[in-house]
């Protein structure tokens, strides 16, 4: 390892351009990767004094042995080259929000007849994931409520092949029984559409399209058919009825609240759409510099995984270059 006066040296040699940085140890593998709107100020702020540091980024100093570096255009593009660099090459020392087995899914098959599983883990198959979630009972309370809602089969069969008699979920109203045909696979797979709509948009835009599927079936004298719209979407505010926790100001967004004893910090965030909660998940990380910095390094990270950014995000304090980060977060949603 290089010692800090060789690397304080080098670091003086950058120019004054924004860009990412990229330390490396000994063995020439990337430990952290970071953004800078001046290169040079930013890279030999580690070489100099280290009272103001944290105990990891302490550590993750000692393990610099060299660095590169990439001069961008612009600040902006350098936090995008950063976010993508850091996906790729998980550096020990960023904050890294990883998909695991402490997660939880729910999977949707993708086969002829498909169905619907609560699961532990992502597999290397060709299913919908829809997740991660922390909160495992969750999960499988909504999976259970959407097999209830949307009558999806629970058994083994193979509905390929007919059978002569439906289990007892049929006969209940549990089960739309494509074992007996009681179900093309069109119509079921439109079914499943419905499911994914629910589940990655949240109850009040199903119900909003539910209800005109409701009124045109009416219009069109589809009594039957109607009287089944109206039944999931009763289901469904059935599940709303239940919520506790409301945010009627804002149709979708994401609350997140931090606390920290200086080592690491702990992130809670509480997941609204349709003014209702949804969801939420914690995190345990290890500090940064200072919260500003630790909370900006948590939103790049926890959103770089998110498939769908809400329309607000509301946190309990600063983040570094909110300007940028807005404009990162909207190019993404």
């Amino acid at each position: 390892m290089k010692n800090s006066i060789t690397l304080k040296e080098s670091a003086k040699k950058l120019p004054f351009s924004p860009g990412v940085y990229l330390m490396k140890n000994e063995n020439d593998e990337i430990i952290y990767i970071g953004k800078a709107k001046n290169l040079k100020n930013r890279v030999l702020s580690y070489f100099l004094s280290d009272l103001n540091h944290s105990e990891k980024v302490k550590r993750m100093v000692k393990n610099i042995d060299h660095f590169d570096y990439i001069v961008t255009d612009s600040e902006f593009e350098a936090l995008v080259l950063e976010c993508s660099l850091i996906k790729k090459h998980l550096p020990k020392y960023n904050i890294l929000l990883k998909d695991d087995k402490g997660y939880s899914y729910i999977k949707i098959t993708k086969e002829k007849w498909p169905r619907v599983f609560y699961v532990k883990q992502k597999e290397n198959d060709s299913a919908l994931y829809i997740g991660p979630y922390t909160n495992s009972f969750s999960v499988k309370k909504t999976v259970e409520e959407v097999i209830k809602i949307f009558k999806i089969p629970m058994c083994g069969r193979n509905f390929n092949k007919l059978s002569k008699r439906a289990c007892l979920n049929y006969y209940i109203g549990r089960c739309s029984a494509p074992c007996i045909g009681a179900i093309d696979n069109y119509h079921y797979n439109l079914v499943i559409n419905d499911v994914i709509k629910f589940l990655k948009k949240g109850s009040a835009e199903i119900v909003k399209y539910f209800t005109g599927k409701m009124k045109k079936a009416s219009e069109n004298m589809n009594f039957e058919q109607a009287a089944e719209y109206r039944d999931k979407i009763k289901a469904i505010n059935g599940i709303k009825s239940k919520q506790k926790v409301v945010s009627y100001k804002v149709d979708e967004q994401d609350v997140i609240a931090c606390a920290s004893d200086g080592k690491h910090t702990a992130f809670e965030i509480f997941r609204f759409t349709g003014g209702d909660l949804y969801g939420n998940q914690n995190f345990l990380v290890e500090s940064q510099d200072d919260e500003k910095s630790t909370r900006t390094e948590f939103i790049k990270s926890y959103y770089e995984m998110k498939e769908k950014i809400p329309k607000r995000i509301v946190i309990d304090g600063e983040i570094e270059n909110m300007d940028l980060i807005k404009k990162y977060l909207s190019q993404k949603a």
